[in-house]
């Protein structure tokens, strides 16, 4: 049987991904109860090739496939398509996870029949700087269902940091946004919310790789703003589809899309949009009920006027 589907984009990742591969094959869990999906992601370097070295002599259970490039979501959703585990884990190629962590994950999401299991990151500067993302919650490790998640856990919106199960992720049509920047911060809080039996471990079984020449560390302002606009535009919708009688989750959800909102204004680019696009928005003014004063403040100043909010915030 295949607990678990391990999926790695591939793309411009030649320098990183021996390190990630070797770290998914460095595991307390038999290899033929686990699989790693490298998804070639058009890429022009040596990435699939250093991939098919590594795996040439290890197991069937492991695979390359080529499409042409597509961006992140993309590739990942063709992974998803082939996976054929009981659990998903989509890891970035750049990145790399603990040594023997997926006999733990997979004995825990099973045992408690989860839909996800998430769980900490190391963020990885140098072998002297790693910082650990902050515990979401201090809470026992229980199961609980999606919509008291979303509201009491502040998780961190990263696909990397849970694993999935993958009938639920097929079930509820669960996939992730093609063509955009900050897929993530689309897909995430969608698939806490579906989720019937969600739990956060506290264990740090991630190591996110910071470095400049990252999708995320790059510079592109114009699309930014417009994906992030499309993100918020995307959990506006589901919002109003499935949180309506959830006020908790529903308030949670509308500080994420503030959120998602004051990322993409950070990004504006006159030249990409007018300003009035944002306050064209069903969701603006912010909602702004239940905040901590400071961030209360902030979302007030943008409902008060955008043009304003622009030129505080980069006097700062």
């Amino acid at each position: 049987m295949i607990k678990l589907s391990i999926v790695i984009p591939a793309y411009n990742i030649e320098q990183y991904i021996e390190k990630c591969l070797m770290s998914c094959l460095s595991q307390d869990l038999d290899k033929s109860e686990y699989e790693i999906i490298v998804v070639d992601d058009g890429s022009p370097d040596q990435s699939a090739n250093i991939a098919k070295r590594i795996f040439q002599d290890v197991s069937s259970n492991i695979y390359v496939i080529h499409r042409e490039n597509g961006g992140l979501s993309a590739a990942r959703n063709t992974g998803l398509d082939k996976a054929k585990g009981k659990y998903v884990w989509f890891i970035d190629g750049d990145d790399w996870i603990k040594t023997n962590c997926l006999k733990y994950l997979t004995e825990t999401a099973f045992e408690n029949n989860l839909d996800v299991l998430c769980f900490g990151v190391d963020y990885y500067h140098t072998p002297d700087h790693i910082d650990q993302s902050v515990s979401p919650t201090q809470q026992k490790e229980v199961t609980m269902n999606g919509k008291d998640f979303i509201a009491n856990v502040d998780m961190i919106p990263a696909a990397w940091a849970a694993i999935f199960n993958r009938e639920f992720l097929l079930c509820n049509n669960l996939r992730f946004f093609e063509g955009i920047l900050h897929e993530d911060q689309e897909f995430t809080p969608r698939a806490y919310c579906l989720a019937q039996r969600i739990m956060y471990t506290h264990r740090h079984e991630y190591v996110y790789l910071q470095r400049q020449g990252s999708i995320m560390k790059s510079n592109q302002n114009s699309k930014r703003c417009r994906d992030l606009l499309t993100v918020a535009d995307s959990l506006y919708a589901f919002t109003m589809q499935y949180l309506q009688k959830d006020d908790a989750a529903k308030t949670s959800m509308f500080h994420r899309i503030n959120f998602t909102f004051c990322q993409s204004l950070a990004y504006y680019d006159s030249n990409a949009m007018p300003l009035s696009t944002y306050s064209n928005k069903p969701y603006y003014p912010l909602f702004t009920k239940g905040l901590p004063c400071k961030l209360a403040f902030k979302y007030k100043l943008v409902n008060i006027s955008l043009r304003l909010y622009l030129i505080v915030s980069k006097l700062k």
